[in-house]
C-alpha cells in the first residue's frame, strides 16, 4: 500500500491513519467524523491540553481522552464532530493552535526573564552549618547566648569526666593488675 502524509499523521491509500506516534484505532467512522486516536509516548499533559483545545472548536461534539494503563506511555483521544466534519482536520487545527500558544507563552516568558522584572526568592541552605547558625540566631533572639551555652556545656562535660574519673579502674601497664 502506498502512503500519503497529512501533516504529522501518515495515511494509507484507503484513508486509514497509521504512524509510530499517532494512529486511529479501529472503529472510526467514514471520513473520520468520529474516531479514537492512540498517541504514543504521551501522558495526561498533552491529553488534557488537546481535549481543552478541541472543545474550544464549535464543530467538535465530543472530545475526551484516557490513559489506558499507568504503565503504558500512551493516551487514547476520542473526537466526535458535528455535520460530518473530519476529526482529523480538527486534530491538526488543535495541534497547530497548541503550538502557537506554547510559542507565545515561551516568548513572553523569555521577554519577562530578560527584563529581570520579577520577584526573586532565595531558598535557605540546609547544610549543617547553615541550619546550626539559624537555630542559634533564633535562640539568641530569645536571650540564650551561644558562648554562655558552650561554657555551661563544657562545665558539664568536665564535671562528668571528674565524677567518672573517681570510679575508674586503672591497670598497671603490662601486669594486668588493677589498682584503685
Amino acid at each position: 500500500m502506498s502512503e500519503t502524509t497529512t501533516g504529522p499523521i501518515a495515511m494509507d491509500e484507503d484513508g486509514s491513519v497509521r504512524s509510530d506516534k499517532i494512529y486511529a484505532l479501529p472503529g472510526y467512522t467514514e471520513g473520520y467524523t468520529a474516531a479514537t486516536y492512540c498517541i504514543n509516548d504521551e501522558d495526561h499533559t498533552l491529553g488534557n491540553l488537546l481535549r481543552w483545545m478541541l472543545m474550544k472548536n464549535p464543530d467538535v461534539e465530543f472530545c475526551g481522552y484516557s490513559a489506558p494503563h499507568p504503565s503504558e506511555a500512551k493516551i487514547h483521544l476520542r473526537i466526535q464532530m458535528y455535520d460530518q466534519k473530519s476529526s482529523l482536520t480538527a486534530l491538526h487545527t488543535a495541534l497547530d493552535n497548541l503550538e502557537q500558544m506554547t510559542e507565545a507563552i515561551l516568548s513572553k516568558y523569555a521577554a519577562s526573564l530578560a527584563s529581570g522584572d520579577f520577584e526573586r526568592s532565595v531558598e535557605p541552605s540546609y547544610d549543617f552549618e547553615s541550619v546550626n547558625d539559624r537555630l542559634w540566631a533564633e535562640k539568641e533572639a530569645r536571650g540564650i547566648s551561644r558562648e554562655e551555652f558552650e561554657r555551661k556545656k563544657k562545665a558539664e562535660v568536665e564535671e562528668k569526666e571528674r565524677i567518672e574519673g573517681k570510679g575508674k579502674v586503672k591497670k598497671e601497664k603490662g601486669k594486668g593488675k588493677t589498682i584503685k
